[in-house]
């Protein structure tokens, strides 16, 4: 995973993939994962929720830019990129790619990860089954904190 998210600049994140499509083999498989924009509000949802009430500018920041459903580079829960789930594609379709995937990497349980794990093990495995099956549904990419993107290298004339 990584390293777009680790890349404030979006110059960094376009050279980071068009580097890598230069290693990849025609018809090669890329796995771009992405920090999603609601993965700072679910961590504090989940750990310190008094993080809406900040008045640290970068928290200020944030939370405008996720009312605003845009992306956001600086500080939040860690210094990051943080892509608007309907930024992925865009950003994507630059490159010479066929998309296979875009998934939510920890699926609908990740707001309540903790009370899903914490139950017995035939419940966790429902759970997680039922997130597999949906993982994909772009109206409930937002619930998990990862996105991830597969792509297939098309073939250069």
């Amino acid at each position: 995973m990584g390293p777009l998210y680790h890349l404030l600049n979006e110059q960094d994140r376009i050279k980071a993939v068009l580097k890598s499509l230069k290693l990849l083999k025609r018809n090669g498989k890329i796995f771009v994962s992405f920090i999603n924009m609601f993965a700072n509000m679910i961590f504090a949802m989940k750990t310190a929720p008094l993080l809406v009430m900040s008045s640290v500018q970068s928290e200020i920041e944030y939370i405008n830019a996720f009312i605003e459903n845009k992306s956001f580079a600086g500080d939040a829960f860690t210094q990051a990129f943080f892509i608007s789930q309907n930024e992925v594609l865009p950003f994507m379709a630059q490159f010479p790619l066929e998309k296979l995937h875009l998934f939510g990497q920890e699926g609908i349980t990740s707001p309540c990860e903790q009370n899903i794990m914490s139950q017995p093990k035939e419940v966790v495995d429902t759970w997680m089954d039922l997130c597999e099956k949906v993982c994909e549904r772009e109206d409930l990419l937002s619930y998990s904190e990862h996105l991830m993107y597969i792509g297939r290298k098309q073939n250069e004339h």
